[in-house]
């Protein structure tokens, strides 16, 4: 069995690249399953890989390097389930360090069960371009510090989401990244095209072992704080209307609390929504540098009006948990009228604790 780590920050366009990795091995024959992993409980992330029909399951409440032992029982799990050959596991997206606390402890204590353990770090190529021109991220310095650790560690970077950026740009853009990061290997990827994504397997294949990536030197107070300045905020949402605008009205909701948020000035490391009706489901996904607009137009299209809409909405914004909250709900309830129904349900909102890894294995 083969294990992939998938690190990277939030918003970097991991769990779509799993999710068409997992379709182009299951066309060769091959089993693949997926762990997901949040300080939440309720994920968007699992809903759309089980959408997918893609085998799957989940370390929630905390990080792959807090949580090992959940890790390694669903990894237990899986292989008695369905005996993978290969088992792609995604870890929160601002989590870093994983060489020491999660590739090193499967390498000690599951070696005998994994043929090979890799390690691949997704940056939106966005972001990473304004890096390399020495552009402040959006990000405070603290929260700055865990994407530019999670980049240091993987050898493998799969610069994402490469289809926004100019082509023009590009050739000073792969310069620049040589230049700043020796001794990385860049793959420049449209997760959406199964020809760039087969690309990272057949990378994964010949040269991903990861036997000879180093632990952080990392300071994890610093690592700390930059997590617990993201807020965390799960629930599910139910819009009930009488004349076929609950679509409508899950827009509305959606553009008024992107918005909101804009309005702030707060940045977004992903708000991720599973929205289901009609008996159909699409995932949609914002960051900070992405517009809503292209993904809500699609919604009216693909599902016309309805009398009933769900949401799952997972959001990881820069801010207090209780103002991410307090914004989600004057949204709300700007819609709440005598025709339209909304209720809540697994409400969840806060900060994350501090990391405190299972094992950190540094020889």
């Amino acid at each position: 069995m083969k294990m992939h780590l998938v690190g990277g920050f939030l918003g970097s366009g991991k769990t779509t690249a799993i999710a068409v990795a997992c379709q182009q091995l299951t066309q060769q024959g091959l089993k693949v399953g997926v762990i997901t992993n949040d300080q939440g409980q309720y994920l968007v992330d699992s809903e759309f890989l089980s959408a997918e029909g893609i085998s799957s399951a989940q370390v929630a409440g905390g990080c792959f390097c807090c949580n090992y032992d959940q890790l390694d029982e669903q990894i237990q799990r899986m292989t008695a389930g369905i005996s993978p050959d290969v088992i792609f596991a995604e870890s929160v997206g601002s989590c870093t360090d994983l060489v020491a606390t999660v590739l090193k402890p499967l390498r000690k204590f599951r070696q005998e069960k994994m043929e090979a353990v890799t390690l691949s770090c997704f940056v939106d190529a966005r972001m990473l371009m304004m890096h390399t021109n020495d552009r402040r991220l959006p990000f405070s310095a603290d929260t700055t510090y865990i994407w530019e650790k999670q980049i240091e560690e993987a050898r493998l970077i799969v610069v994402n989401k490469i289809d926004l950026i100019s082509p023009a740009d590009l050739p000073a853009f792969k310069q620049a990244l040589t230049a700043k990061y020796p001794g990385k290997k860049f793959l420049f990827q449209n997760s959406l095209d199964e020809g760039s994504v087969r690309g990272w397997l057949n990378e994964l294949e010949a040269n991903g072992d990861s036997n000879k990536l180093t632990p952080l030197d990392i300071d994890y107070a610093k690592y700390g704080k930059g997590e617990a300045e993201l807020a965390w905020l799960d629930e599910q949402i139910t819009i009930k209307t009488s004349h076929g605008t609950a679509t409508k009205v899950a827009i509305d909701f959606i553009e008024g609390l992107t918005s909101s948020i804009k309005r702030q000035q707060l940045t977004i490391g992903h708000l991720k929504l599973m929205i289901t009706s009609n008996g159909r489901q699409r995932k949609i996904s914002f960051t900070t540098v992405s517009s809503p607009a292209a993904e809500t137009n699609e919604l009216r299209t693909f599902f016309g009006q309805s009398n009933e809409v769900q949401l799952t909405v997972n959001a990881r914004v820069q801010t207090a948990p209780e103002v991410l909250r307090g914004l989600l709900e004057v949204e709300l309830g700007l819609l709440r009228t005598v025709d339209t129904i909304i209720s809540e349900e697994n409400i969840v909102f806060f900060q994350p604790g501090f990391p405190t890894p299972t094992h950190r294995i540094l020889s």
